[in-house]
């Protein structure tokens, strides 16, 4: 009896067992169906097995800079720099006071204008304002996430900069205030080694634009009578002396290659020496010499306005100095920047200059001295290719 009672009740508890499962599955909400009837949704995702079962992907965060920012910029490089604008703000971009700006490009000036200034070819600064298409819907929202335009400014020395601009809809986003740092005599050696023009104000054609790009020109000196007429002595010296530019920039481009060749220096003179290349000729009346002036001081240096100074020195049988006279310098290029060498620092010059006919006891020497010891100069003297081939 005990042994069907526990039968009875084992029964019993199985079939409570199924009821409750056969009751759960018939409890489906309206248009489900079972596992085994369901198809597959045909926008779900396929998961390849062999990947992880999550994988999290992350777009980092652009970065743009807001407020008052600082940019550094050495040799050759030509940086696209981020900024966010306000449709309510401005933005001014200092430049280095030893630059000067030669092109500025706008990309869309709907989006992003930048502002007419009366000086801006002595300015070293412009200034960025939104345009009137800046604040529509269709810019905005791209707000903190891509650039919608770009304004690109070329200096005197060749960088090229690219100022890159992200619409924001906060002022404090904004960058008000951007300064770019550089080093001009860096940028100009690197292009120069690199083949790149520098000096682009040296040997400007004024054009009429063809673009929205605006072109940044000193007034010019027309080589015109005042009745307007051409002057061909003028218009033929000034092409003559273009070539001799031309002869300076070349005979610079290949000292900065070779600068091995600069070997021998001078006795230093309140921290300043030169190094001179053999002089080689242009033609009957002119010859090229290029020549490094070092600045070994652990502060820079500024040499006297019109120097390196040329000279003939004629002397006695003693050695002794008897008379000094100028040589006339025809065109000249160099990689400093008004006379100035920072410390520690090599700075490199191409002189084109008249031809002189010498004595046995002349001697064409070049002279550097800085404007704190003017009456102190370091001297070198030069000498051609026949010399170093062992002429005179």
């Amino acid at each position: 009896m005990v042994l069907i009672k526990q039968t009875l009740l084992l029964v019993l508890t199985a079939g409570a067992l199924v009821f409750g499962v056969s009751a759960q599955t018939s409890k489906r909400g309206p248009g489900q169906s079972s596992t085994q009837n369901r198809r597959p949704d045909a926008t779900a995702r396929q998961v390849d097995p062999k990947l992880p079962s999550s994988v999290a992907v992350e777009r980092s965060p652009t970065q743009y800079l807001s407020g008052e920012a600082s940019v550094a910029v050495t040799g050759n490089q030509n940086p696209q720099v981020r900024l966010g604008l306000s449709p309510n703000g401005a933005t001014i971009i200092e430049f280095p006071a030893a630059d000067k700006l030669f092109n500025i490009i706008p990309g869309n000036s709907n989006l992003v204008t930048v502002e007419e200034s009366p000086t801006k070819d002595t300015d070293r600064f412009i200034v960025l304002r939104p345009g009137d298409g800046f604040a529509s819907p269709t810019t905005m929202s791209q707000a903190g996430r891509a650039p919608v335009t770009s304004v690109i400014v070329q200096m005197t020395s060749g960088i090229v900069i690219t100022f890159l601009f992200y619409p924001v809809s906060d002022l404090s986003q904004h960058a008000h205030r951007v300064v770019v740092n550089y080093d001009r005599n860096e940028v100009v050696a690197a292009r120069r080694a690199a083949g790149l023009a520098v000096n682009l104000d040296s040997n400007i054609e004024v054009k009429q634009p063809v673009t929205a790009s605006v072109r940044v020109v000193p007034a010019s000196n027309d080589a015109r009578s005042s009745d307007g007429a051409s002057r061909p002595g003028l218009q033929s010296a000034e092409v003559k002396k273009s070539s001799l530019v031309a002869v300076a920039d070349e005979a610079l481009n290949q000292g900065l290659k070779n600068t091995d060749g600069f070997g021998k220096w001078s006795k230093e003179s309140h921290g300043l020496s030169i190094s001179i290349a053999p002089a080689r000729e242009v033609d009957k009346q002119s010859q090229v010499v290029v020549l490094a002036v070092r600045n070994s001081r652990k502060k820079p240096a500024r040499l006297v306005p019109g120097q390196p100074e040329l000279f003939v020195e004629t002397v006695d049988s003693r050695g002794r100095s008897l008379a000094v006279d100028p040589v006339e310098k025809l065109a000249e290029q160099t990689t400093a920047v008004d006379g100035f060498i920072l410390a520690k620092s090599t700075v490199y010059y191409a002189i084109v200059y008249k031809s002189k006919i010498l004595g046995v006891n002349q001697r064409l020497r070049v002279a550097v001295s800085m404007t704190t010891a003017a009456d102190d100069p370091s001297i070198a003297p030069i000498i051609d290719e026949s010399e170093k081939r062992g002429g005179r």
